[in-house]
This record gives structure tokens, sequence and C-alpha cells, in this order.
């Protein structure tokens, strides 16, 4: 029996799709609706041709399927089962979109076993035969020049790569040609999702794995029944990242995205709920684990992907500097007002700053903080600032008997050491502090007030180290005039001492 479809109808249907690799995706999808544990892609030269064979242990085909549905066009016995992701009945036209010399198709049910051979010009033949088969084999045969042979060849195994490795069966790819080719590649790949901290969820037609996410457009994923319809970035469900497959998710027509209709809303639902029940307790447990561990670089990833996610107050978010964690209660935007001010304030690790600050309320950060964890923890309206660049605690020392010497009637000076790492007055020989030896909030541009009678004399720097080289009669008065310049004051130095400095000189 032979016939020749219609030219017109079959040429629109070759057209849609994009790609001429496309055609594995669709007999693959096939092999699975015939329910397939195995599906075998099998790529190998036969003089000028290139075979490819699709091989499948699926439950075949009768005449009455062959001759109602794979022999005609927008019929398919898969219109009302939701088991079934092929819906229009033309995904077997697309292997024509390669231009084959030949195409055979054996396959059988029930102990009869057909033949379907298709002629260049797309005519057929079909015909019982005596030769037994398993499952469905379709074998295609395109004349192509040698280099063309190889790069189709990769597009399928590309092809098969992309849009079958989450199938729900063992698909393998193999190549063999004495120039090109690979050996037999199984595919399956994890159904996951990137972040540090994800869930898999999975139910009768259902599975879906979340991550939280940071970007604007998260990446999503749409399978049915392992198959993709569409990988993309979309803000489909804000500040996640999923892969979701349904058994109620359809592809368009041209097979390369996903019908966005009412059942795509309801897939979409599950994940916004999963989002918020599921993967938030998991994203809290690790928070949690990776605190208690001192896994702080963890517990950074995890704190800046959740941006999103409503957290409980009681969560561990944030590393004090002076040691142990913020909660996110402690960071309420009405407290946060009350102990940060306008300031953020941070610092590299523990110091008697820090320390006097913790103790007098103030909440100092380990710093520097990831942008995202700023967001994450509602503190971006908050200027950052190094604790050492805008407070000063000195630590006051021992009376010295140089600075005893400078002192005068109207500037009294005070031994004291503000070497701390960075802060307002570190590097200074001279500075000043109404009530010295206590916590301060200080700038660098800040002039002493009017009156000041106090001066704070840092006995670690290297100046004063100098000085005490000097005998006290020359470094007392050179101590008194520097400390007079520090604080805006000019006095002239007293013409003794410049005669005692020009007899010292070698």
């Amino acid at each position: 029996m032979s016939q020749r479809p219609e030219s017109d109808a079959l040429d629109a249907l070759v057209r849609q799709f994009s790609k001429r690799s496309s055609f594995v995706r669709e007999l693959i999808q096939n092999s699975l609706d015939a329910g397939a544990g195995r599906i075998d892609v099998l790529l190998s030269e036969e003089q000028d041709d290139l075979l490819i064979e699709v091989i499948d242990d699926g439950e075949g085909m009768d005449r009455e399927i062959i001759e109602r549905y794979l022999l005609t066009l927008f019929r398919s016995s898969k219109e009302r089962d939701l088991t079934k992701i092929g819906k229009f009945g033309v995904g077997f036209v697309s292997l024509f979109s390669l231009n084959p010399r030949l195409v055979v198709v054996d396959t059988g049910r029930d102990g009869r076993h057909y033949r379907v051979i298709f002629d260049a010009d797309r005519s057929y033949t079909l015909a019982e035969v005596d030769e037994p088969f398993e499952g469905t084999t379709v074998r295609i045969l395109v004349s192509l020049k040698a280099s063309k042979r190889k790069t189709l060849a990769g597009e399928i195994r590309e092809a098969v790569q992309y849009w079958c490795r989450y199938a729900r069966a063992e698909i393998s790819t193999e190549a063999v040609s004495s120039r090109w080719g690979w050996p037999l590649e199984i595919l399956g790949d994890e159904f996951s999702i990137a972040g540090p901290c994800q869930i898999v969820h999975e139910e009768d037609g259902f599975r879906a794995a979340l991550a939280f996410s940071t970007e604007a457009a998260p990446f999503v994923g749409y399978y049915n029944r392992g198959l993709t319809l569409l990988e993309a970035h979309e803000a489909a469900v804000p500040g996640v990242s999923f892969r979701v497959e349904a058994r109620v998710l359809e592809h368009t027509l041209t097979r390369d995205n996903v019908i966005r209709d009412a059942n795509h809303r309801a897939v979409l639902k599950r994940v916004a709920v999963l989002a918020k029940t599921t993967l938030r307790d998991a994203h809290i447990e690790a928070i949690t684990h990776a605190a208690a561990a001192e896994d702080w670089g963890l517990h950074a990833q995890l704190l800046a992907s959740a941006v999103h996610a409503d957290l409980p107050g009681s969560l561990p978010c944030l590393r004090a500097a002076g040691g142990g964690l913020v909660c996110r209660d402690d960071l309420r935007p009405g407290m946060l007002r009350r102990l940060l001010g306008s300031e953020l304030l941070l610092a590299d690790g523990p110091s008697p700053l820090v320390a006097a600050l913790t103790a007098s309320g103030r909440i100092v950060l380990l710093g520097p903080l990831h942008p995202e964890i700023v967001r994450a923890a509602q503190l971006s309206a908050y200027e950052p600032v190094d604790v050492h660049a805008r407070w000063i605690l000195p630590g006051l020392c021992a009376p010295h008997s140089l600075i005893d010497a400078a002192s005068d009637r109207s500037l009294r000076l005070v031994a004291a050491d503000f070497d701390q790492r960075g802060d307002a007055i570190h590097g200074r020989l001279v500075s000043w502090q109404e009530r010295p030896g206590e916590l301060e909030h200080r700038t660098k541009e800040e002039s002493p007030p009017e009156g000041i009678t106090v001066a704070l004399v840092n006995v670690q720097h290297p100046d004063f180290r100098q000085l005490e080289a000097l005998p006290e009669a020359i470094a007392a008065p050179l101590l008194r005039h520097i400390a007079h310049i520090s604080l805006g004051r000019s006095e002239p130095m007293a013409l003794s001492t410049l005669l005692a400095l020009q007899e010292a000189r070698p």
C-alpha cells in the first residue's frame, strides 16, 4: 500500500521546527509516551550517508496505531492522556527537516510486526513482516558530505543532552566513525538547582527543585516527563530559582516554550508555596547550622541569597565584630535607628574600642559586609563606616617625666596610647579630648573646642621616641610647642630653646 501526503501541509509542519536536530527530541518523546525504559540514539556512517537510529523498548505500535496516528497528520492518541506529552500528532514529521534519503520504522505489538518505509519524496510503504521487533526502531539515512555528517551528528548529540537529560528513562548516545565519533554516553543529570541551599520536592506527577536567588530574573526550567520545555531567566516566582516538572505543563506548537495557561499558573503557585514553606525552613536550618559550625563563608552565602525570604527574627543573622551573632530582632528598624544612629558601624575584629562601643549598647558588625547581605538584613539605608575612623578610645598611661615637664599653665599634657588600628587619631603625636580616656565620636577634620586645657600625647609615636632621646631641657619645650601647634594655637618657640637646639647639633 502506497500513498503521498499533501505536500503543502507536510512542508508547513516541517518548517515549524527551527532546528533540524529537534527531530530527536520528538522521537524520544514518542518513545517515552510508549512507556520506553531505555532509548538509544546511534550514529554511524554508511558510505555517503549518515545513519541515525533511535531504538526504544516501548510497547510498539499495531497496524491501527500506525495507520491512524503515525501516517495521518493532526491526529493523536495522546490528546486526553496527561501521562503523554505529545499533543498534536506531528512529532514524527519533524525528522523530514533533515531531507532524508530513506526512513525505516520497525515496530510491533501483540505478536505482529510491521515495517514502514518512507522514500525521499515522503511517500511510504507499510507492510507486515515476519521479523520480530522489540519496541520501535526508527532508522534515518541522510546523504551529506563527510564534514557535514560530523556536524549534524554533533548537533544531534547536543540536542539529546539539552532536551532529554532529565528524562524518566535511560537514554544513551553513541557515534561510530573512522574519522569522528564518541563512545557510549548515558544521559542523566541530577534534577537540582544551583544555590547554597536547595530543596527537591516530589509527588505524583510533580517534581520541583528550588533555591533562593538574588537575581532580578532567576533561572527557571519547565519540564514534562523530564523533557525540557523551556529554560530561561524570568521572575516567575520573585527571588526563587527553580526547575519544575509537571505532567500538566504543555509545550507550544513550536515545542521550545511552555504554554502559559491555568495549568502553568497552578504550577507556579505550588512552587511559590514550597518557597515560603519547605525551602524557607531548610534555609533557616542551614543558616543556623552554618553559624553553629562557624562556617562563616557559607553563612554569608545563605544570608545573601535570602533577600526575598521571610526569615524569623530569632535567626542568627550577622556576626558582631566583638564576637557572637546579631539576630534579626536586634536589627529591627526602630532599634537600629537608636543603636546605630545613621551609621552602620563596622570593624574588622575585636578591639578595646569595639568592646567599649558594644558595652555602651551600640551594635558593631564584623565587616566588610557583602552588598547582598546588607540588603537581606535591611541595612541599605545606613552609611557603613569603620568605627576606628569615627570613634576614639585612648588608653591613659602612667605619668611620664617628659610629658609632665612639657605641661604649662594653659595646657596640661597627659600620657596616652591611642595607637589603635586606623582610629580617628591614629598616627598623631598630639591630640585632644575634653575628658581624657573616654569613648568619644570624632572625625579627623574636627577642631578642638575653644578653651581646651588638656592634650593627649601618644607615647607610642616614633616622634615621641626621638624627643625622649634629647635632653629634657630641649625636648620639653619642643613637645609643648608641638602640642600648641596641633591644637591650632600659634605660639613662637622660645629663643633659648632654639639656641639649645643649635648647640645640640652635631
